[in-house]
């Protein structure tokens, strides 16, 4: 049981590490500001995590072990950062953007955290019972789907202003901490220290290598030259991909796991144009298609229960199903709190002007 705690603990400081690191290696997403009011304002947007799962969690399930739930709450702060990147880089107001991840962790992280780390039993709902070790459902396939529903509700174009600078080396240095909290998050959500430990571990650096790999071919083939930008997003794809098989993946598997994701990711992101551009889409598509990729091939290549271990297609139909559930519940729901917003901050400015006019 200490041991338990421990590995819960490093999950925690794993994830508190994660945020911080991606707020950085993020913030070119970001208009202009200082780096005090840039990270000031990202915890906020975190902040509604946490504070939904420690509320509202213990009342939805009675299986979860008390041992998850700090993890959880972390795991739930880097999903609401996450989330609201893209809103935050329409320049919407801060309000918004706030309570856009209010009503996200509410209405999507917990109900997707609570049964993603439950034990599923006849009453899972749709009779899904899909395997996800690391969270990748909620934080990369619902996380693209809220994105995803963002730039569809807004349809116009959410590049305008300059954006946040990011040095060289604190870039560098923030994917490299990004990279390594990651694995470490992987290991702390096996929520034990076990035989198994090595192998999440290799399994994370093996798709994380071979997701930069991807990557680098496909961008070589269609642009015929990469960037250092190039690394980060293959390194972060295939880390997405090996989330929710960790320990369940060989190292090849891993590896083509990663490769996979983070060949298409490039496909689907890199464009002529914009940086800017570039790196929306990145942020949509790796994500919501790595994470879908990386959950839905474990169907296959789960080492004992794969289609290619069993023959059987049980485990791919899980996996799949599970995908579309949680990204259209997860699109539908923001799609309609977004809009929601939007016309309520609409009205409050319409209704602004003649308040002053009558004084």
């Amino acid at each position: 049981m200490t041991g338990d705690f421990a590995a819960a603990a490093l999950g925690v400081a794993a994830l508190v590490l994660l945020l911080l690191a991606l707020i950085v290696l993020y913030a070119s997403t970001l208009p202009v500001a200082t780096w005090r009011t840039l990270i000031l304002v990202s915890l906020t947007c975190a902040a509604p995590g946490p504070l939904a799962w420690l509320l509202l969690a213990p009342a939805l399930s009675v299986d979860l072990r008390s041992v998850m739930m700090p993890s959880l709450a972390a795991l739930g702060a880097v999903c609401c950062f996450l989330v609201t990147l893209v809103s935050r880089s329409s320049g919407a107001p801060l309000w918004r953007s706030v309570s856009y991840s209010a009503v996200w962790g509410v209405v999507v992280y917990v109900p997707i955290a609570v049964r993603t780390f439950e034990s599923f039993g006849a009453g899972a709902p749709l009779g899904l019972s899909p395997i996800d070790h690391g969270g990748a459902l909620v934080m990369s396939v619902a996380v693209g789907a809220s994105m995803l529903a963002v730039l569809v509700v807004e349809r116009r174009s959410l590049i305008r202003g300059a954006r946040k600078v990011v040095p060289v080396p604190v870039g560098v240095t923030a994917l490299v901490l990004a990279v390594l909290a990651w694995l470490v998050w992987l290991v702390g959500a096996e929520f034990a220290f076990d035989d198994v430990v090595a192998l999440i571990l290799a399994n994370g650096v093996v798709s994380a290598i071979f997701g930069a790999l991807g990557w680098f071919i496909v961008q070589l083939i269609n642009h015929g030259a990469i960037k250092l930008k190039s690394l980060a997003g293959g390194l972060i794809s295939g880390l997405i991909a090996v989330t929710a098989g960790a320990p369940l993946f060989t190292p090849v598997s891993a590896a083509v796991a990663g490769f996979i994701a983070g060949a298409v990711a490039c496909a689907f992101t890199v464009r002529k144009g914009s940086p800017l551009g570039n790196q929306l889409r990145f942020l949509v598509n790796t994500h919501l298609i790595g994470g879908s990729i990386g959950v839905v091939s474990l169907g296959v290549l789960a080492t004992g229960s794969g289609f290619l271990f069993t023959g059987q297609t049980f485990i791919f139909e899980q996996q799949f199903l599970s995908v579309l559930a949680s990204a259209a519940f997860a699109f539908v729901v923001s799609s309609l709190v977004w809009w929601l917003l939007g016309l309520l901050g609409r009205r409050s400015e319409s209704a602004e002007p003649r308040i002053l006019a009558k004084n």
